[in-house]
């Protein structure tokens, strides 16, 4: 079973300067995956976390999941 945390970086865009992104740490045995740049809003990105590891979300979904996310966010 996969286990999510949270990825904290500081990143840098030419229109906005520096801040603060979110993403996600998928660990599972020997194998992990990050998805960076998810997000500025460090609480949804919490919330998507706890959700995947609540419901034991399989690695093998984990990008699907992201993006259909994004895609949500986008549409508000």
């Amino acid at each position: 079973m996969a286990k999510y945390s949270l990825l904290t970086q500081t990143l840098y865009d030419t229109s906005i300067g520096h801040y603060t992104s979110y993403g996600i740490i998928a660990e599972e045995r020997k194998l992990t995956i990050s998805v960076a740049d998810i997000s500025t809003d460090k609480f949804a990105v919490e919330q998507l976390i706890e959700k995947f590891n609540t419901h034991k979300l399989s690695l093998c979904h984990l990008h699907d999941v992201v993006e259909d996310f994004l895609y949500d966010c986008n549409q508000c």
